[in-house]
């Protein structure tokens, strides 16, 4: 039945910019746009040189290091350094050394700061950038952390700048095998690629960042098995003290705090389907509420202790969305639209200023949308009123008209020239 004219409300999350590309904390809570300044050549270059196993990464006689990121070799050219930071930023990468055959897809080079640890964060900027551009539109990324454990499984943890990724990793990953703090890519299959970039930690003495190598924290090596993605986690940390706990997360939820968070999710063919099979493949999403990472620890050791969680589906396949008519009420292009439980439906599209933004439509909302092709208000009405019956006061075309101009206040639909009933305004809700 037809509820309250606020039926049909939409909740937008903008993504990030135009190529949807996440970007490096320097600082916990601080992005910083460094695209202009970096130096990165794409290029084929030759194979990187092999490095026996138990030794550090150094850097070769030419000061190149090769490190590994989501699955691609990445050089760092560090012949503008002295030989002090070379060692440093050496063993600053221990963890990623590159393990790879594979000829590197990019080469980043380092801008000296002041601060050498700033040099290395630089330079972590530069690394992360150029391999979600190599892997973009391949997997699926995400910035989040990660760890696994001897099996290979692995639980993400998604979360905006600011829900204490890195010191949950560092904590987490005295136990588990430290995986990411940053980026954590995931293909087809769910098989998981591993970040193993240098953590940006407080000290405690000067209470300014450093850069650490997993192994300098104590954190523990992967396994000794392919990772895949065992549960999806996403973050919700808390300004006061409050005892741990995870909970299931509703999937329209999940989309909206895990979709803001992906890098070029717009290049990857069917995104929102994309993000949605792996949640449903791991059972769906939990929401971690938590405030300090201790109190973390028993939590994730029993989702990893239980075993694999039954596949779900909250979706159901979709028609074709072909283009709206010329004439009437119709659909605006989006890069991708899911339906949830039925009832619901998530937008993936490009608005006017080329962001990109995820719309979650409930009550009429849908119903609507599916029927905006090429149609005057009154037909809007029928379709409403044909998919939740006639409202308690029988007056449909109200709720109705709230929930268009709502879609079209959002970009969603349009009413195109030529449409029944248009009045002096432009446009006429019946």
């Amino acid at each position: 039945m037809l509820q309250h004219p606020n039926d049909g409300r939409i909740r937008q999350v903008v993504l990030t910019r135009p190529s949807d590309v996440r970007f490096t904390p320097i600082a916990e809570g601080i992005l910083e746009d460094t695209r202009p300044l970096v130096s990165v050549r794409l290029s084929a270059v030759p194979a990187p040189e092999r490095h026996g196993e138990g030794h550090m990464t150094t850097f070769t006689g030419d000061h190149h290091l090769d490190v590994d990121a989501l699955g691609v070799s990445i050089r760092i050219d560090g012949s503008g350094l002295p030989p002090l930071d070379l060692e440093q930023l050496a063993e600053a990468w221990s963890g990623a050394r590159s393990s790879s055959e594979l000829a590197p897809v990019a080469t980043v080079t380092p801008r000296p700061r002041f601060h050498f640890d700033d040099t290395v964060a630089d330079i972590t900027t530069q690394v992360t950038l150029a391999a979600l551009a190599a892997r973009r539109g391949e997997i699926w990324m995400v910035h989040a952390g990660a760890v696994a454990d001897e099996h290979g499984r692995v639980v993400m943890f998604s979360g905006r700048s600011g829900m204490g990724k890195t010191t949950l990793m560092s904590r987490l990953a005295r136990e588990f095998a430290y995986v990411t703090d940053e980026s954590v890519g995931v293909d087809a299959r769910g098989g998981v690629l591993a970040y193993r970039k240098p953590l940006s930690i407080i000290d405690d003495a000067a209470r300014a960042k450093r850069q650490a190598s997993p192994a300098g924290l104590g954190l523990r090596e992967l396994p000794d098995a392919p990772l895949r993605l065992h549960a999806i986690v996403v973050l919700d940390r808390a300004e006061i003290d409050t005892p741990a706990r995870l909970e299931p997360l509703d999937v329209a939820d999940a989309l909206g705090a895990i979709a803001p968070q992906c890098s070029y999710l717009s290049e990857l063919d069917a995104p929102l389907r994309t993000i949605v099979g792996h949640i449903e493949g791991v059972g769906g999403a939990l929401r971690l509420r938590y405030r300090e990472a201790e109190d973390t620890v028993a939590l994730v050791r029993a989702v990893f202790a239980a075993p694999p969680r039954t596949p779900l589906a909250f979706t159901a396949p979709q028609t074709p969305i072909r283009e709206a008519a010329a004439r009437g009420f119709g659909r605006t292009p989006v890069l991708d639209a899911l339906s949830i439980d039925g009832d619901r439906l998530v937008l993936l599209r490009r608005s006017a200023d080329d962001e990109t933004a995820v719309h979650i439509i409930d009550g009429v909302g849908p119903a609507l949308w599916w029927a905006a092709d090429g149609v005057s208000f009154d037909e809007l009405v029928a379709a409403a009123v044909r998919r939740h019956g006639i409202p308690a006061d029988g007056d449909a075309a109200s709720a109705v008209r709230s929930a268009v101009e709502a879609l079209c206040a959002a970009g969603l639909i349009e009413e195109r020239p030529g449409a029944e009933g248009a009045g002096e305004s432009g446009r006429r809700f019946g």
